[in-house]
């Protein structure tokens, strides 16, 4: 294929998870160029802290991976970003079965051993359909685009610190569903244990940048943000 086809690609990020050193070298080779940032992993708990500390738009994760396999890698990662985007790379049929237990619209398949060409038109295809994901208004003033992760108020990005920025955007990945104090401690501190109030200063700081938003603190839970169409 020629360079010119893989322009949809140049706006994206991908994160490939794959044990084998030879079929990462490979893929990276025709993938890398094609892509706005790149990012690898060889085990699914090393996928799973390269996910949390970078926007990933798509992964491409291999099945059977060792400290953590490819399915219970994204089971953890729909739990924070309900709607990730994944390519899997399976060798046995009953993988798709196994997947067909995790509720969601955005696996697509792929057997090994791969075609490179074959990966390539699948994430462009699935990419396709992201991109028709229309942009969420949650308040009169403050506009999400899904796609780039930013966040508009009165028609200009804003820019949020690390932390708030990656509470806020954690928030969004939920709307309407209840993000717990766990969730956020894992995706937005790396897992450590913080103290409630701590957290709670985040959320003020959110609502104070985005001041129309409904940021619900349930009771020893977590927080919801609370969204209605807005037409």
């Amino acid at each position: 294929m020629r360079k010119s086809t893989f322009e949809l690609l140049s706006s994206f990020t991908v994160l490939v998870v794959e044990d084998d050193s030879v079929a990462r070298a490979m893929i990276k080779q025709g993938l890398k160029e094609y892509f706005a940032a790149y990012y690898e992993a060889k085990n699914g708990l090393e996928g799973l802290e390269v996910f949390k500390k970078h926007k990933i738009d798509i992964i491409v994760v291999d099945i059977h991976l060792p400290l953590l396999n490819g399915f219970d890698m994204i089971k953890e990662i729909l739990i924070l970003k309900p709607k990730q985007s994944f390519v899997v790379i399976t060798s046995y049929d009953t993988d798709k079965n196994v997947l067909s237990s995790v509720h969601t619209g955005a696996l697509s398949f792929l057997r090994k051993p791969i075609e490179i060409e074959d990966l390539q038109i699948a994430l462009m295809l699935a990419l396709s359909k992201k991109m028709k994901k229309k942009q969420v208004k949650i308040a009169a003033d403050v506009l999400l685009d899904f796609n780039k992760e930013i966040v508009y108020k009165n028609d200009k990005p804003l820019f949020l610190t690390n932390i708030s920025n990656k509470v806020f955007w954690l928030l969004c990945y939920n709307l309407n569903n209840l993000v717990s104090y766990e969730m956020i401690e894992d995706y937005a501190y790396g897992g450590k244990s913080m103290n409630k109030n701590t957290i709670h200063t985040v959320i003020l700081r959110i609502k104070k940048y985005l001041d129309n938003i409904n940021i619900e603190n349930v009771a020893n839970a977590g927080y919801i943000l609370r969204h209605k169409p807005i037409f």
